[in-house]
């Protein structure tokens, strides 16, 4: 069964913002250990929302240069 990444983010934001880590969506309770974890699965599906329409990842790279 697939996800609804629209159904899960709105449940994970809402847990977020209220401070809770049980979060129901598509029909699954799940209950995070930590604020931590259920950041990480909100990053995912928000991931994987971008990348079903058709939308690259975002990466960010950093160089420095020195001279002598």
């Amino acid at each position: 069964m697939a996800v609804n990444y629209d159904s899960a983010i709105e449940a994970l934001e809402t847990a977020m913002a209220s401070g809770t880590l049980e979060v129901e969506y598509d029909g699954k309770r799940v209950k995070y250990s930590s604020q931590t974890e259920l950041l990480a699965k909100l990053s995912y599906f928000r991931s994987q929302k971008r990348a079903q329409a058709g939308v690259p990842a975002v990466g960010v790279s950093i160089g420095a240069v020195y001279r002598s």
